[in-house]
C-alpha cells in the first residue's frame, strides 16, 4: 500500500510531524510498518513520536507480550495498559522503572479495558506510584466483578451454559475441578477510585489532546484513544494487525450478541480519518487502519456465510466448530472457541437467519433464510442498540 500525505500533520508550534521518518517502511499484507522489524524488548523502547515510548511486557501465555505506551507529562510519566499480574510482568517494570522513567514517577495509569493483560498490574502501579486510575464505566465495574466474584467453584449457570452449547455432561467433573475465578490470578487488586472514561471524551496525554473512541464486543466499553493533535491512535485490542481479537458469548449475559457490536464499532472506527499512525496492544504499530479494519470485517463475513451453510442441518455450538475454525481446538482455548461460536450464532439469529430448539437440554440450531454477506454490514448497522453516533459528531 501506498502511505497517504495525511500520515504528516502539522502542529501547533510550527513543526510538521511526519511519522515515517523515524525508519523505512516495511509493507506486508496490506499494511505498512514502520521501524523495520524493530520491536521494544527488556528495557529497549522506541519512541513512537517526541515524548511517547512503545515498550512491551511478557505475558506468561502463548500470546507472551502486550504492547504499552508511556507518555512524558514533564515532571511525571502516564501509561496506556499495564501487563498480567506474573513475575515477568513485576520484573519487567521495574526494568522500566531502572532503565525509562528517569527518576520521574507514573502519575496516571490508563486501562484500554478489563482484561488481566491490560489492567492486571494498575492497582499495584497505582498503590506504588499514587498514581490516578482511568478506564471506562463498564470496564472498571465488570473487572470489580471478576475478581470479587473469585470463589473457586464453578457457578451453575456456568455448568449449565457449556452444557446447553452441546459441551459433553462426562466432563462435569473436570469443569468443576479446574475451578473457577482464574481472572483473580492474573489481576492485582484494583484500585478503589477511578476516572471515567466516556465516548467522545478529550484530555491531555503526554502534551497532546485525545479523544476517547469507544469499541465494544470484544469488551463492553473498550477505549480507543485518537490523537487530535497529530496522526496518532491507540487502538488496543480493537485493531490488531495480524489476529483478531477473541468475541465471545457468555453465561453471565447468555443472549448476548458481541458480535454485532464489535463489527459495528469497528466499522465506525474507519471514522478516524487521516491514515494514523495505530498503536495495537499486540504486534507491531502501522499504517492502515481502515484496510485492516474491512479484512477483520471481511473475515467475519465469511465465517458466518460458512456457519450458515454448515447449519443448513441441525448442529449444536460444539458442532459449528467445523464451519468456524480451520485447526484443531484444545486445552482453554476450547472455551474461546465455544464463547466465539456462540457469538456467531447470535447475530446469525438477530438477523433471522438462524433459528434455535432446545432438545434434551441442549440448543440446536438450523439455518434459515438467504445469506447474503454483501448486505451484511448495513443489515448489522440497523439493529436496535448496536450503532453508535458517528465520531464527526462530536466536531458540530
Amino acid at each position: 500500500m501506498t502511505v497517504s500525505e495525511n500520515a504528516v500533520t502539522e502542529v501547533t508550534d510550527g513543526q510538521t510531524i511526519d511519522h515515517r521518518a523515524s525508519a523505512s517502511l516495511v509493507e506486508e499484507d496490506g499494511l505498512a510498518y514502520p521501524f523495520a522489524d524493530d520491536v521494544p524488548d527488556g528495557a529497549q523502547t522506541i519512541t513512537i513520536a517526541p515524548g511517547i515510548l512503545w515498550a512491551r511486557v511478557p505475558l506468561p501465555w502463548s500470546l507472551d507480550h502486550i504492547n504499552i505506551y508511556l507518555f512524558d507529562e514533564g515532571d511525571s510519566w502516564s501509561v496506556v495498559d499495564t501487563g498480567a499480574r506474573c513475575k515477568d510482568g513485576f520484573d519487567a517494570w521495574q526494568l522500566i522503572e531502572d532503565s525509562v522513567l528517569d527518576g520521574k514517577p507514573i502519575g496516571r495509569v490508563i486501562a484500554t479495558h478489563m482484561h488481566p493483560d491490560h489492567l492486571g498490574l494498575a492497582g499495584w502501579l497505582v498503590e506504588k506510584w499514587d498514581a490516578s486510575f482511568w478506564t471506562t464505566q463498564a470496564e472498571y465495574l465488570l473487572a470489580n466483578t471478576l475478581w470479587l466474584s473469585g470463589l473457586g467453584e464453578y457457578p451453575e449457570s456456568e455448568i449449565q451454559h457449556l452444557f446447553k452449547a452441546g459441551v459433553d455432561r462426562s466432563f462435569e467433573d473436570k469443569i468443576r475441578a479446574a475451578g473457577y475465578g482464574n481472572y483473580k490470578k492474573g489481576v492485582h487488586k484494583l484500585p478503589e477510585q477511578y476516572h471515567r472514561m466516556e465516548d467522545g471524551r478529550e484530555f491531555t496525554l503526554g502534551g497532546r489532546q485525545w479523544r476517547v473512541v469507544i469499541g465494544r464486543g470484544h469488551s463492553p466499553e473498550h477505549a480507543c484513544l485518537q490523537c487530535l493533535d497529530e496522526p496518532l491512535f491507540i487502538s488496543g485490542d480493537q485493531v490488531l494487525p495480524h489476529i483478531t481479537s477473541n468475541v465471545s458469548v457468555y453465561s453471565r449475559e447468555p443472549m448476548a450478541n458481541p458480535l454485532a457490536h464489535w463489527i459495528s464499532t469497528l466499522d465506525r472506527m474507519k471514522e478516524v480519518g487521516g491514515n494514523p499512525l495505530v498503536l495495537p496492544s499486540h504486534g507491531r504499530v502501522f499504517f492502515g487502519l481502515n484496510e485492516r479494519v474491512d479484512g477483520i470485517i471481511k473475515s467475519h463475513i465469511i465465517k458466518l456465510g460458512r456457519l450458515h451453510e454448515w447449519c443448513m442441518e441441525p448442529r449444536t455450538t460444539v458442532k459449528t466448530f467445523r464451519a468456524l475454525y480451520r485447526r484443531k481446538i484444545e486445552g482453554m482455548e476450547f472455551y474461546l472457541a465455544l464463547g466465539e461460536a456462540i457469538a456467531h450464532i447470535h447475530l446469525l439469529e438477530s438477523l433471522g437467519l438462524m433459528e434455535r430448539e432446545l432438545k434434551n437440554d441442549v440448543y440446536v440450531f438450523t439455518a434459515c433464510g438467504t445469506y447474503k454477506g454483501n448486505e451484511l454490514l448495513s443489515d448489522i448497522n440497523k439493529l436496535s442498540g448496536i450503532k453508535m453516533r458517528g465520531l464527526n459528531t462530536f466536531d458540530t
